[in-house]
């Protein structure tokens, strides 16, 4: 019964852990939450431009009389900048941009030094226009400007930010906001938003930094739990389970945190911590298939051979996410290989009369579903 005996116990042998977790290290990678979705590049929840326009234009911030006196003001003949200048935060103020930024370039084309606070307005508010209707070459070249003039003018690198933000240009975002921080330090919602661009363009330690000091100041959950993903991603899964850990107590509804928090004890060796995890994000139905596929490895690493094959082959059969399809599909290639592999050797070397028939070495659901 040698052959029997050892073809059955084949899944318990160190080769067949190495694999899985040479799989599972791959897996890892291609099933990570990107944090490409930037929030708006603002101290609020809105754009950069908008904020700017209406911080800065006064028939904005105006009560109804006063609008009421200057909309009246705008229907006589207009001959000077401060006519046009009226005309247009009436614009600004109905949303009328293309119209508000005609007048905002006849504002330009009148200035005759009426003050150097006016024209970086003047060359800031055409920017912003720009950016409103789309144009964000011309909108680039018109702050760029305001900059030279006053380089100390923070709201013109959050205004670049939002344009850099939605071409996709990380890089130029991360320097545009780096620029911001440097005059105004304190602002945590940008450096957190820093943080978000250099993780989407892969600098994990200079997002690890910016993390690092938010937490100093304010260690709030949402702030941990991004923290941790972006250590997950740095391959510092000490310091990933830490904070996620620290977030999980203040607030766990955070997408996929008990996943990752288990992917850190798994890549830490301390399997049945991470097979807690991952039943927790299964039983929340949060990351569903790939949670299977992670808790089918560590039930493999810990010994627990039959429920970790049941978990691979459930992760094998889904269609939530291809990435784990494969890569769940992969790791039972490799097994089935490895044993055949196993099977001849064995073979060549038995003894004659120790030869009996092989057993199925998968549960026989797992066998049905390959065949």
């Amino acid at each position: 019964m040698f052959i029997k005996e050892t073809v059955i116990k084949f899944y318990h042998k160190t080769s067949f852990r190495v694999i899985a977790g040479i799989l599972v290290v791959a897996m890892v990678g291609t099933m990570f939450i990107q944090s490409a979705t930037l929030v708006a590049i603002s101290r609020s929840d809105s754009d950069a431009a908008v904020n700017y326009l209406a911080e800065n234009t006064e028939y904005v911030n105006k009560n109804t009389p006063q609008r009421v006196e200057d909309y009246l003001k705008t229907l006589g003949t207009k001959d000077t900048l401060e006519d046009y200048y009226r005309l247009a935060s009436t614009q600004i103020a109905r949303e009328e941009y293309n119209d508000a930024l005609g007048n905002i370039e006849k504002c330009i084309s009148l200035y005759n030094n009426e003050g150097k606070e006016l024209y970086e307005d003047l060359l800031l508010k055409r920017g912003c226009l720009q950016v409103m209707i789309g144009d964000y070459d011309a909108a680039l070249k018109s702050l760029d400007l305001a900059l030279a003039k006053d380089p100390a003018a923070a709201d013109i690198y959050l205004v670049k930010a939002q344009i850099f933000a939605q071409r996709q240009n990380m890089g130029a975002l991360a320097q545009c906001l780096t620029e911001y921080l440097k005059l105004v330090p304190e602002d945590s919602s940008i450096r957190a938003l820093l943080a978000q661009a250099q993780f989407t363009g892969g600098d994990y330690e200079a997002a690890a930094q910016q993390y690092a000091e938010i937490i100093d100041k304010d260690p709030n959950a949402e702030v941990e739990y991004l923290y941790g993903l972006n250590a997950v991603k740095n391959s510092d899964f000490a310091a990933a389970e830490a904070s996620l850990t620290s977030a999980i107590a203040k607030d766990d509804s955070f997408d996929g945190i008990y996943y990752y928090r288990g992917v850190c004890r798994m890549s830490l060796g301390n399997y049945p911590a991470a097979i807690k995890d991952l039943t927790v994000s299964i039983e929340r139905e949060d990351m569903l298939q790939a949670s299977y596929y992670t808790r089918g490895v560590c039930l493999l690493m810990d010994n627990q051979y039959e429920k970790g094959l049941m978990d691979i082959e459930y992760a094998a059969n889904g269609n939530d996410d291809e990435g784990v399809t494969k890569q769940a599909q992969l790791l039972i290639a490799e097994l089935e290989a490895a044993q055949s592999l196993e099977k001849v050797q064995l073979v060549k070397t038995a003894q004659p009369g120790e030869i009996a028939l092989p057993e199925a070495t998968l549960p026989p659901e797992t066998k049905q579903s390959l065949n």
